[in-house]
């Protein structure tokens, strides 16, 4: 049997889940929250969704639970150059612009938050690549973050299987990156 989580728990702990994590969690989005608290569930050893919501809401979880939480709670869906047309205004329009303000200091900093395992921040970094003929003589930082700890284990470790390349244009795929034997 299935169980289910009672309203006014679930309301408590979006509202927890968004404090301590910033992850919104409205209504309409109820059956994820709990589908990821279920599996949180399952993972941390606990009996079922309303245990696991429970102790969340009645102790200051650590840090391994955290992340195992977060791991349950966040959406792992990306690929290198995902959304073409986002990328395209980047290569034609954002980046280019940005490049000719900073042209005196030679200094950018991009922060792609939510990065999930590095697909966008690699993506945007071979966009610079491509379009600083000079970047050897830039000062560039690209921050990467995400609240999932696994993921970005996963973007540091930067290895990705074919389905992270389903859109990557051929000339970055060829010029960027080894196929691993």
């Amino acid at each position: 049997m299935v169980e289910t989580v009672e309203d006014e728990l679930l309301a408590r702990f979006s509202a927890l889940v968004s404090e301590r994590m910033g992850l919104s969690f409205p209504k309409e989005r109820w059956g994820d929250l709990e589908r990821g608290i279920t599996s949180a569930a399952q993972e941390l050893g606990l009996r079922g969704p309303e245990a696991a919501i429970n102790w969340f809401l009645s102790s200051h979880p650590d840090v391994k639970r955290t992340e195992i939480l977060a791991s349950h709670l966040t959406v792992g869906e990306t690929y290198f150059f995902r959304d073409a047309k986002s990328f395209q205004a980047l290569e034609e329009h954002v980046l280019p612009a940005l490049i000719a303000s900073r042209r005196q200091d030679k200094r950018l900093r991009i922060w792609s938050a939510g990065c999930c395992t590095g697909e966008e921040p690699y993506s945007i970094a071979i966009l610079l690549q491509s379009l600083l003929h000079d970047i050897r003589e830039w000062t560039i930082t690209l921050l990467a973050t995400d609240i999932n700890p696994r993921f970005l284990r996963k973007a540091t470790e930067g290895v990705y299987g074919e389905w992270s390349f389903r859109d990557t244009p051929a000339w970055a795929k060829e010029r960027y990156f080894t196929k691993r034997k």
